[in-house]
């Protein structure tokens, strides 16, 4: 049984810390722990197989005021899910988010996100149906975070930390970032924060702010760079198979966003890579597909339906934001335009298109 939280001036605040095995987290806690007024923090561990709601309702009763609780997430648990599952099942009154910390290992994050291990090789797995890569875990800890700690500092040399902690803020503007030696942080820069805002931590991932232009005037920073891929052509299902299986670029971190199957004409796939791992799943169907009736209500977001409306397919397009280190993006680009319907193809219309050998995987 949930217990009832005592009433107080104030909510509970909760911090959640992630990141990877080895990464540091333990350490980190345990230097929030030893520091002035870290006897106020009340500490559980989430491995994703007990109930949290019960778990922090019990934990909040023993906080005292002035203190916060600290959730250490198993290094499989990826902080958006968490999240999620609380907007479906609502913490109990007087319990609120605080802050999402993710703590990342500096020494072998460069390592670790090109490997092509997958969380089942690492003992790590969820459950037997968990199929993520390591570096899908990774890099989704960091992108969904408040505050990133670039733990072990004293293991990196300045031109690696130069370009990491440029990586880092490219994947995700948005967090505060820390670089702590033996996980030492100030507490009040993941306690107490007031940092977690659902909206803005959603967006806050890199790939958004590369389709939404906001590194245009910024360019590479520490060889770190992004692009984003336009076109409003759609790809041979064929073709982009193809190049799916070893679709692998030096230096390229991340790439996510929409792309438009020509066989799959109405939906949007949802292509994401991290590192060496890619996966398309559907990402719902185009508005151009999509009874008027259905659109959203306000002139606003009808508006930015229409900026991206090109006639005669509409809202229909290749978008995709890529993220890396030295990016070869020519050879990116040339890649993906060998994908694209050629122009005799494109004559031939949707229902010709139809009946194209399609080999991706059901969405």
């Amino acid at each position: 049984m949930v217990r009832m939280i005592p009433e107080s001036s104030e909510n509970v605040p909760v911090t959640l810390i992630s990141g990877f095995a080895g990464s540091g987290k333990s350490t980190v806690i345990e230097a929030l722990r030893r520091a002035p007024g870290g006897d106020k923090l009340v500490i559980i561990q989430d491995n994703g197989e007990e109930d949290l709601i019960e778990i922090l309702s019990e934990a909040a009763n023993r906080v005292e005021d002035g203190g916060a609780i600290v959730v250490e997430c198993a290094p499989a648990l990826e902080p958006y899910p968490i999240v999620e599952f609380f907007e479906e099942n609502p913490l109990p009154e007087g319990i609120r988010i605080d802050a999402l910390v993710t703590v990342v290992d500096g020494s072998r994050f460069m390592t670790d996100v090109f490997t092509s291990r997958d969380m089942e090789s690492t003992g790590l797995a969820i459950d037997e149906g968990d199929d993520r890569s390591v570096s899908e875990v990774m890099i989704e800890q960091v992108e969904f975070a408040d505050v990133i700690i670039v733990n072990k500092m004293d293991l990196i040399n300045s031109a690696d930390f130069s370009v990491l902690d440029s990586l880092m803020e490219r994947l995700n503007p948005h967090a505060k970032r820390l670089h702590a030696t033996r996980g030492a942080v100030a507490p009040k820069d993941v306690v107490r924060t007031e940092l977690f805002h659902l909206e803005e931590t959603d967006a806050g991932a890199g790939w958004l702010a590369e389709l939404d232009g906001a590194f245009d005037e910024i360019g590479e920073v520490e060889g770190v760079s992004s692009f984003t891929y336009l076109e409003h052509r759609p790809f041979h299902p064929e073709r982009f198979a193809e190049i799916l299986t070893e679709f692998g670029f030096p230096g390229l971190v991340r790439a996510k966003g929409s792309v438009w199957i020509a066989t799959r004409h109405n939906e949007i796939g949802l292509w994401t890579l991290a590192g060496r791992t890619s996966l398309i799943t559907s990402a719902g169907h185009w508005f151009a597909a999509t009874p008027a009736s259905e659109w959203p209500s306000s002139e606003a977001d009808r508006l930015e339906i229409m900026q991206d409306w090109v006639p005669p397919f509409g809202d229909r397009r290749q978008e995709i934001a890529f993220i890396g280190i030295d990016l070869p993006e020519q050879e990116i680009r040339s890649a993906l335009d060998s994908c694209l319907l050629t122009h005799q193809e494109m004559r031939d219309g949707p229902e010709s298109w139809s009946t194209l050998a399609d080999p991706l995987p059901e969405w």
